[in-house]
């Protein structure tokens, strides 16, 4: 069933007679199939030549005053902080450390390697003030040269327009954040076309994000120390994180579902989670749902890298699936409000074959007791369920430094609060839908809900709100 028979009216108006227009207010999901995706990018391959690489070494980062400055972050899960690079702060260093050669083809080719000692993972900020038509640059590893991700300048500087247009200024606007490629050390590698003067390029990288989160899975070592260190918090995290491929129910729905990386303008990183979204139209629009919260600028929304299917290939087998995959050219902001703390986002790159688009449901107020789960990336792990009920309706408020407050007994207000029978939300849930019958009807706003805090509740901005706030523009049909 593509959409339920539940609508409300609108009117449009055609020479000069009111013709009724429906507006969707509940969807059903549906799965993006292969025939979907109009085109497949080539998979890049080394040049197959020695590129002349500028090596560039950050010493180790003084991770107690960097957790210490976490501290004021608010709710979405800070897992990077900012690095200065002072050897490329400026264009002329950067233009001085490249060291072009020419290939068979007449193309030039250059490359800079920044390694931030003890890092798990590296985003280059790469400041552009002329990246020229043609040029291409290409992301990778040394300790993973075989990945390869690239991004031709017409990618780039659409993506920098859009932020000046939507009123980023300064380095903000014209910032390109580099892909995580999993490792300490990330290369920058630009080829020009044939016959461009090298002088044409005009970029600096004044400063790396240093990821001081491991987002793969924890190596045996790693558990084993872990176990030892703090085993009271190792068997929580065990009890309570509810393994989405042990259960029969969510097949459809926790395919919609993306853990979410992305930079902030000052350089530090985080985590959330996100939702895809179906529209009336059933023509696979890439939209997604996540929290205000973590993203609600255009600047940052471009510096979007989500990880789709990331779930284990078995119950409990602590391994990702084989079709888990990421995407990483950003996102559209199309609104984003604090009054549900709820963001819908157009990515720029269709997620991979086999995901699902979420139904929803925004035809009222879930009442309290209403059964509902959620399915989310508690700490970045591979994707959890929670289960529970719908305890109270609350209306919420902010406070600097990303605390919050909600008041009970108020169905006016814009926020659910939910408490679990199974399963707990955590940092890295924020921005996960929850779920009803099949259909999404809220975004994690916050919790006091956690692993070794288990009476807590999570508190959810209503969907029905976010939908007739705005949303409903793009998703009402």
């Amino acid at each position: 069933m593509a959409y339920s028979k539940y609508s409300v009216l609108g009117l449009l108006w055609i020479a000069g007679m009111a013709v009724a227009q429906p507006t969707t207010y509940i969807l059903d999901s549906v799965v993006l199939p292969a025939s979907a995706i109009k085109s497949s990018k080539v998979v890049p391959v080394p040049l197959g030549a020695r590129v002349p690489t500028h090596w560039v070494v950050l010493p180790e980062l003084e991770m107690e005053k960097t957790l210490a400055s976490d501290e004021a972050t608010g709710p979405a899960l800070q897992i990077g902080a900012p690095r200065a690079v002072p050897a490329t702060t400026s264009v002329a260093q950067t233009q001085s450390a490249l060291q072009w050669t020419a290939l068979p083809s007449g193309q030039q080719v250059a490359a800079i390697n920044i390694q931030s000692t003890g890092a798990y993972g590296v985003r280059a900020g790469v400041l552009v003030e002329q990246l020229p038509d043609g040029a291409l640059l290409r992301i990778y590893s040394q300790e993973h040269p075989g990945a390869i991700v690239e991004r031709r300048s017409a990618e780039i500087n659409a993506l920098l327009a859009q932020n000046r247009e939507a009123g980023a200024a300064g380095a903000a606007a014209s910032t390109w954040w580099t892909p995580e490629v999993g490792a300490g050390d990330t290369t920058v590698e630009v080829v020009l076309p044939a016959g461009m003067p090298p002088e044409a390029l005009r970029i600096a990288i004044p400063m790396v994000s240093h990821l001081y989160y491991n987002l793969s899975l924890p190596t045996d070592s790693e558990w084993a120390e872990r176990e030892q260190t703090d085993s009271t918090k190792a068997d929580a995290l065990d009890s309570c994180r509810m393994d989405a491929s042990c259960t029969d129910h969510y097949q459809t729905e926790r395919n919609a579902v993306a853990r979410m990386l992305f930079t902030r303008d000052n350089g530090a990183s985080y985590l959330c989670t996100g939702t895809l979204l179906n529209n009336p139209k059933l023509d696979y629009v890439p939209y997604f749902l996540t929290a205000n919260h973590c993203i609600s600028t255009q600047s940052v929304a471009s510096t979007l890298q989500t990880r789709w299917l990331y779930r284990s290939s078995s119950c409990n087998s602590g391994v990702p699936g084989a079709n888990n995959a990421w995407r990483s050219a950003g996102a559209s902001l199309l609104h984003a409000t604090s009054t549900t703390d709820s963001a819908l986002l157009r990515l720029n790159e269709m997620p991979p074959a086999g995901v699902s688009y979420a139904g929803w449901d925004a035809t009222n107020l879930a009442p309290k007791g209403k059964d509902i789960y959620g399915l989310h990336h508690p700490g970045g792990d591979l994707l959890k369920y929670t289960v529970g009920v719908v305890a109270d309706h609350v209306s919420c408020q902010t406070f600097s430094g990303g605390g919050f407050s909600c008041s009970g007994g108020d169905a006016n207000g814009g926020f659910y609060q939910v408490s679990w029978s199974l399963g707990r939300t955590e940092g890295g849930s924020s921005g996960s839908a929850l779920f009803s019958d099949g259909r999404v009807i809220g975004t994690l706003y916050g919790s006091n809900s956690r692993c070794l805090a288990p009476r807590g509740r999570s508190t959810y901005g209503r969907f029905d709100r976010f939908f007739t706030d705005g949303a409903s523009h793009w998703l009402g049909g």
